[in-house]
């Protein structure tokens, strides 16, 4: 490990996370090429091991690097070429992953479109960029058909959920593929590959830093945007956990379900391209939905996962879950809003007592830098920055940089950053900016970095509330902050809370509480009240306690805050009706 000191006060110049890293992690090179050329790189010399897992069908990285040409053969012998954006309109199969590389490896752009928007933003997102081509799992085939009847002269390729499905299970897509072979204008997954048996793959020699893929941000407080990531970006992140192997405990070989969807940035690079790279077994599961997830960690038992709170909670919930031995698993990552601690000390806890040598590891990063950035290991108290990034946190007020334990804007640079938001330089400009030829990522989340080079999320700045007191000096509120209070009562399960407009005086803050099982409504909410009063300033005290049977998730399995704004809205505007019988 690098042996470091506290010299300036300041964690961006200090970097005192490097302390966990070792040499090779903090002075070897990023890798060059393309994102094609990394993984095979890796892989060369494991061409008869598994990569992929669909199913129970295997699939070696022989297999996988022939498919990968057949795909690219046939994209050339569909007009793509070197520049040109191909849509995916795909979940987690191995189609996509031959996909995604097989457009690499020519050279042209991997545009992941939202399964889980309008049909009017999934058309905005294939017409922006011209595709050439779109690729869409069979699932999806109405919604997306409805939503580019435009583009009548762009090849739409069918991929069949069940393309490479054991024999025994290809049935379960029988009906539907033939139905699809009635429409003339689409084109079968298999008829498209015949489309390139005459094909030559060229020598293209890729840049780095030429854009690979778009992804798009989740997308809450507006439409979608579509993320610009490079080669380099997307390989750096798969470098990044590659080069952490002091602190974290990935080994060639090892299994890693995946349970995120290809248009989410975790699921495409942290979902694929790392493991594959690792040289993990990638079991793939196309369904993300969170009831599933206990099913699948019985059935396949990995050693590695990553998923959100909500598949963590129903694992803790199911009655086979809790029966089991758990010592398989290595790491049981999650991702995505954050948590109180008290809930992810009981997912450690539930882990560590059925059999898992470690706790919950939670990570932090954003679509805007190829998904993790900063993550929790078996080696340290918290998150830490992985040894090519840098983490800066700035005033709120003066913008900045403050020290050691003080909280502000969380600023990211590193390897792994965007090149931008596709045709939006206005957004761009607001989210990047540059300080000595660096570029830095204004990520709107607030935290705080310590000594030991622990760094700690706390809340978004789009959620911090102010008040105006008795003197009208506005003062802020932290909804995180009311959160964790809230949470450590025994009677509550989950909490979120949210602003309700208080015309000058600015906000007040609302709660929506999830109770436990057998837990008197009446009760908790008098002893939050009095639990709040010892633990948080006046202007904090929630103003109103709703319970709810569970709190509301976006698509993309995030507190959906609109929504509950929306409740708040609802409910003043039906007590005014009712004041004014």
């Amino acid at each position: 490990m690098i042996s470091t000191e506290r010299q300036t006060g300041y964690p961006s110049i200090d970097k005192p996370w490097l302390k966990y890293y070792g040499e090779e992690a903090i002075n070897s090179p990023l890798p060059e090429g393309s994102i094609y050329d990394y993984m095979c790189d890796c892989n060369k010399n494991r061409l008869d091991k598994v990569a992929v897992n669909y199913f129970g069908k295997k699939i070696t990285h022989r297999s996988l690097q022939e498919n990968i040409d057949a795909c690219a053969k046939a994209l050339l012998a569909c007009g793509v070429r070197y520049g040109d954006f191909v849509s995916c309109c795909m979940l987690a199969i191995p189609e996509t992953v031959y996909l995604f590389y097989a457009i690499n490896r020519i050279g042209a752009i991997s545009n992941f479109v939202e399964l889980n928007v309008t049909q009017k933003q999934i058309e905005k997102q294939i017409t922006d960029c011209h595709s050439k081509a779109i690729f869409v799992v069979d699932l999806a085939v109405d919604k997306i058909l409805h939503s580019i009847s435009k583009n009548d002269s762009v090849p739409v390729v069918i991929v069949p959920m069940a393309a490479s499905m054991p024999k025994g299970m290809k049935f379960i897509a029988s009906a539907k593929a033939s139905k699809i072979k009635k429409n003339r204008k689409l084109i079968l997954w298999k008829n498209f590959l015949k489309k390139g048996k005459s094909s030559r793959i060229p020598d293209i020699c890729i840049n780095s830093e030429k854009t690979a893929v778009i992804e798009y941000t989740g997308g809450t407080t507006g439409d979608p945007k579509g993320v610009m990531l490079s080669n380099r970006a997307v390989n750096a992140l798969a470098f990044n956990y590659i080069s952490a192997s002091d602190i974290l405990e990935f080994k060639k070989g090892q299994t890693y379900l995946d349970i995120i969807p290809p248009f989410l940035g975790y699921g495409l690079f942290f979902g694929i391209h790392m493991p594959l790279c690792l040289g993990l077994q990638d079991i793939l599961s196309p369904d993300p939905d969170p009831l599933k997830f206990p099913y699948l960690l019985m059935k396949y038992k990995p050693n590695h996962f990553s998923g959100g709170p909500m598949h963590l909670q129903n694992m803790m919930k199911h009655r086979k879950v809790k029966k089991m031995n758990l010592s398989f698993l290595v790491s049981a990552a999650w991702g995505g809003d954050g948590v109180n601690k008290k809930w992810e000390e009981t997912v450690s806890a539930f882990l560590k007592k059925h059999g898992a040598a470690y706790g919950a590891m939670g990570g932090y990063g954003l679509t805007e830098t190829a998904s993790a950035f900063c993550i929790k290991t078996h080696h340290t108290e918290g998150m830490v920055p992985f040894a090519k990034n840098n983490v800066r946190i700035m005033d709120l007020d003066t913008g900045e940089e403050v020290s050691y334990g003080q909280e502000g804007e969380i600023l990211l640079s590193g390897p792994t950053l965007m090149d931008g938001y596709y045709h939006n330089p206005g957004a761009t400009k607001e989210a990047i900016f540059e300080d000595n030829g660096v570029k830095w990522l204004r990520t709107g989340d607030i935290g705080y970095i310590t000594e030991d080079g622990i760094f700690n999320i706390t809340g978004r700045i789009k959620r911090i509330l102010y008040a105006a007191g008795a003197d009208n000096i506005p003062s802020r509120i932290y909804p995180m902050a009311i959160e964790d209070v809230i949470c450590s009562h025994l009677g509550i399960q989950n909490c979120v809370v949210v602003g309700k407009p208080n015309g000058k005086k600015g906000y007040l803050p609302i709660a929506f509480i999830v109770l436990k099982k057998g837990a008197d409504e009446e009760r908790v909410i008098a002893e939050l009240k009095k639990l709040c009063r010892q633990e948080l300033p006046e202007n904090s005290l929630p103003y109103k306690y709703y319970s709810l049977e569970a709190i509301p998730l976006t698509a993309a399995g995030k507190v959906d805050y609109r929504d509950l704004e929306n409740r708040v809205e609802s409910i003043a505007a039906a007590r005014m009706a009712n004041d004014s019988k």
